[in-house]
């Protein structure tokens, strides 16, 4: 008996063993996952300060394989485009992903002699297309280099396939090209255990930018101690100015005469934590306001009729076109297939940015949902009375969230107020409450009624109840206003909250316009509505640098990406008014985003 005892003794001792060294090796394995991610994080901020020393200088020149784009050595696959509206013409990009697709099925490409293609479906002037296959299943990390010691190396991990699992097959854009400069590609392949198996490098020529978009813009370090955050700052702004002189025939004499014509280029531009050009997105007279993720696409505008869904690769899929409108803010998708624009109708007389439009991504079809000439009839009239014409300028939409079923919520700049409309698209919408400084709707008594009370918030100090009493004995004495409501906002963001009826909404406090004081700055604020209540409460303001016209406020968790119009720069800072990094861009930008892209280009 006293043997047996004995025995389990031992056999639980040696399970505890084997337990503790078992959880000691994932605790170890753990921690060694953790530091690699660190360490991969650090490399994807794109910072001098973290790098140490650039990849090519790790490369002897005899191991570089040279690619070509012209010239007897040609290896790179190009291709022409006559103008921008072939590039999003989705036949002209179907025909190069059958080209490529032939190329991939005549012949065998390792990573020594992987199939290249300079930006193939002309979709961005930064990235190459690379395909290769692998005798085991692995993922791709990949560094782009340049000889130039202020330009910091930009190294992302590739999605490997559609699923982002791993694979033998492994087709993706090198993004992160440095326009007009020779590139070094680093392409790095790992195995299922995190380790290396190949790596070579290959170098290119890259174009110099299209649209004359600065290489490196001017950066300026804050005080702030909050490190930057992971990503790629998305720029939507004016086109520039170019200038050419066509000769034309006047005259019943046919005389020749050279005329001036002065054209904007336009494009959605990428730039990185140090202000280096990394992406440049081609745009056809207008750049839109903003660009989304939909599924394995990215959405965006095109022109000012037009919106494209482009895939991972560069190759569109898809075009819209917003017949009989012309798109004039940003558009929204709700999550089931429709996206919302805000549109200006075809027309001498049509009000500008009045219309909500529902596209439908399956087949494309346009239907208007919001017509704020008739849902807001009483100021409307009253604007067009005043301006003597039809197409006014009075409302000012500039941005649209969908918040629920045939629900949407609408900033119009021009009448400093946030409106939601319930019923979209029925003979009978519904406004179900608008947040504006209630004085703007003394004049019209049904529009009033919708405005949401001010709330104090619960901190708010009360006073004993016998002192308000003996106070409305002697004296009417208002209470004081708790907060200064918005005026001239943009970019509003909606997030449901877990409680009934409430929401947080986040915007650009333009302080601009009608009621507003003169002050110099702009805000962000962040709003707590309670629908059932009746009631809004400004949970946070942050003082910015004013802009009075575009602008947007996008907020994290340590710090905030700001975009001043007016000041033409974008800044990341933190909640205590520290700069992290101010972007400096000479010219004037509708909006800027921050996004990581993961899951779409990186993983």
């Amino acid at each position: 008996m006293k043997g047996k005892i004995k025995v389990i003794l031992i056999t639980m001792v040696l399970l505890l063993i084997g337990t503790g060294a078992l959880l000691w090796k994932f605790n170890d394995m753990s921690k060694n996952i953790a530091r690699q991610e660190e360490e991969d994080l650090k490399e994807e901020r794109d910072l001098l300060e973290d790098q140490k020393g650039k990849a090519i200088d790790e490369v002897k020149e005899v191991d570089i394989i040279p690619l070509s784009m012209s010239g007897d050595n040609k290896n790179v696959v190009t291709t022409e485009f006559s103008s921008i509206k072939e590039i999003y013409s989705a036949k002209k990009s179907a025909d190069i992903e059958e080209k490529l697709t032939t190329i991939k099925k005549n012949k065998t490409f390792s990573l020594d002699n992987a199939l290249w293609a300079y930006n193939p479906y002309g979709t961005n002037r930064n990235a190459m297309y690379v395909y290769f296959k692998t005798n085991g299943k692995s993922y791709c990390r990949y560094t782009v280099s340049v000889k130039d010691s202020k330009i910091p190396d930009f190294t992302r991990t590739a999605i490997p396939n559609a699923s982002g699992s791993l694979t033998k097959e492994h087709e993706f854009q090198v993004i992160g090209l440095v326009a007009g400069e020779t590139n070094y590609i680093t392409i790095r392949v790992y195995n299922s255990d995190d380790e290396l198996s190949a790596s070579r490098t290959f170098s290119v020529k890259i174009p110099e930018s299209r649209t004359g978009a600065a290489k490196r813009l001017e950066v300026v370090k804050g005080r702030s101690k909050k490190t930057i955050s992971n990503g790629l700052y998305v720029v939507f702004q004016d086109g520039k100015k170019y200038t050419t002189v066509k000769t034309v025939t006047t005259g019943k004499k046919k005389k020749k005469k050279k005329k001036k014509v002065v054209t904007k280029r336009y494009a959605v531009l990428l730039y990185d934590n140090s202000g280096v050009l990394r992406g440049e997105i081609p745009a056809d007279g207008y750049c839109g306001r903003n660009l989304e993720q939909i599924y394995d696409n990215i959405m965006y505008s095109v022109n000012d009729t037009e919106l494209a869904q482009v895939n991972a690769l560069g190759q569109v899929m898809k075009t819209y076109s917003l017949d009989g409108y012309r798109q004039a803010g940003e558009f929204t998708y709700d999550g089931y297939g429709n996206i919302y624009v805000i549109a200006t109708a075809n027309g001498k007389n049509a009000t500008p940015r009045s219309k909500v439009l529902e596209v439908k991504l399956e087949d494309g079809a346009v239907t208007e949902k919001v017509d704020m000439d008739v849902l807001f009839k009483s100021v409307y009239k009253n604007a067009s009375k005043k301006a003597k014409k039809k197409n006014v300028d009075w409302v000012g939409l500039n941005s649209v969230q969908v918040v629920g079923t045939n629900q949407v919520l609408l900033s119009a700049k021009n009448l400093s107020s946030l409106i939601k409309v319930s019923n979209i698209g029925s003979l009978l919408p519904k406004i179900d409450y608008i947040i504006a400084d209630k004085k703007l709707y003394q004049p019209y008594k049904s529009l009033a009624k919708k405005v949401l009370k001010k709330s104090a918030g619960e901190e708010a100090a009360e006073e004993p109840e016998e002192t308000a009493a003996v106070k409305n004995i002697l004296r009417k004495e208002k209470k004081p206003d708790p907060f200064e409501a918005q005026f001239g906002q943009e970019a509003i963001i909606y997030q449901k909250r877990s409680a009934e009826g409430q929401s947080n909404i986040s915007l650009l406090n333009s302080n601009s316009g009608k009621g507003a004081k003169a002050n110099g700055e702009s805000y962000f604020y962040r709003y707590l509505v309670d629908e059932t209540a009746g009631t809004y409460e400004l949970k946070k303001k942050t003082a910015l640098d004013q802009t009075k016209k575009d602008g947007n406020v996008l907020a994290g968790k340590d710090t905030y990406v700001y975009c001043c119009s007016d000041g033409k720069f974008f800044v990341e800072g933190d909640w205590n008014g520290r700069v992290v990094r101010q972007f400096n861009l000479g010219r004037r930008p509708y909006r800027v985003y921050k996004k990581d892209f993961k899951g779409f280009w990186f993983y």
